[in-house]
């Protein structure tokens, strides 16, 4: 049978050129949308997907921590990618800049140099791209491979606010492959919900992981969608589920907020 990843598409996409680094380019399908990269992983058994999760320059990426909220996922290995956003156009008289939200973010301070441009945002940097191939007036902010692709000419490398611009993906799965081991990687992932809301509960839930000296190395609160000032809090840790010490955290956290673990795992 084959394999299916699913990315955030179009092709040469930086989620489709990350996957193509790992996995034959027949197994990878796009889709429209992070959610929609979730919900064909969520409904399906044996299938994977990969999403974009955290950049260096602009935090997180939104949409892919509702989706760990909103599907039931496990995340099976995380990827620090190296992002190089080029501007590329059909000609250099363009008048509009179209790209994802990321990139945009990223390339800020490029775009405020200029005069009397338009900023428009899209759902992929590929559909950016493809937007500049099919109309002079706009130039795309996206990856190179992805202009050749589309035939527009690269007009400037140098637009990204820092030249460390490197954003992390992390691979999905409706459950754990038979020959995967949970109970090894170099950080974990959960997420926590309060079941009240009172005064001190954050102090209670960080304490755990003070008095069990586990490092926490990311915490990110989520609206829950249901009312105003109701959060969830995405946390990642450094250690495993093999450890005791981190067991012994996550039980005791159980007894008075609801846990929901996405795994151990390796970063390459």
């Amino acid at each position: 049978m084959q394999k299916k990843i699913f990315v955030l598409g179009p092709q040469y996409s930086y989620s489709y050129n990350l996957a193509a680094d790992y996995y034959d380019e027949k197994e990878i399908f796009c889709l429209s949308s992070i959610e929609e990269v979730f919900k064909e992983v969520a409904k399906n058994n044996g299938v994977r997907g990969i999403v974009p999760i955290e950049n260096v320059l602009n935090g997180s990426v939104r949409e892919s921590f509702i989706g760990l909220k909103k599907y039931s996922v496990v995340i099976l290995r995380a990827f620090d990618y190296k992002i190089e956003n080029v501007l590329a156009a059909k000609d250099k008289k363009y008048s509009k800049i179209v790209s994802h939200s990321q990139p945009l973010a990223q390339c800020s301070d490029f775009i405020r140099s200029l005069k009397n441009i338009e900023v428009l945002e899209v759902s992929s940097t590929s559909k950016a791209m493809e937007m500049a191939a099919q109309d002079k007036n706009f130039a795309a902010i996206g990856n190179e491979k992805a202009a050749q692709h589309y035939g527009v000419k690269v007009l400037n490398k140098k637009i990204s606010n820092n030249d460390l611009n490197i954003t992390r993906f992390v691979e999905i799965s409706k459950n754990y492959p038979k020959d995967f081991d949970k109970n090894k990687g170099e950080k974990t992932s959960i997420m926590i919900k309060p079941l009240e809301d009172r005064a001190g509960i954050l102090f209670e839930i960080l304490s755990v992981f003070q008095i069990k000296n586990i490092n926490l190395t990311k915490i990110e609160s989520i609206p829950t969608g249901v009312r105003m000032n109701d959060y969830v809090f995405y946390i990642d840790i450094e250690g495993n589920l093999g450890e005791k010490r981190v067991k012994d955290a996550l039980e005791f956290l159980k007894t008075f907020v609801e846990v929901d673990v996405f795994g151990s795992y390796e970063i390459s």
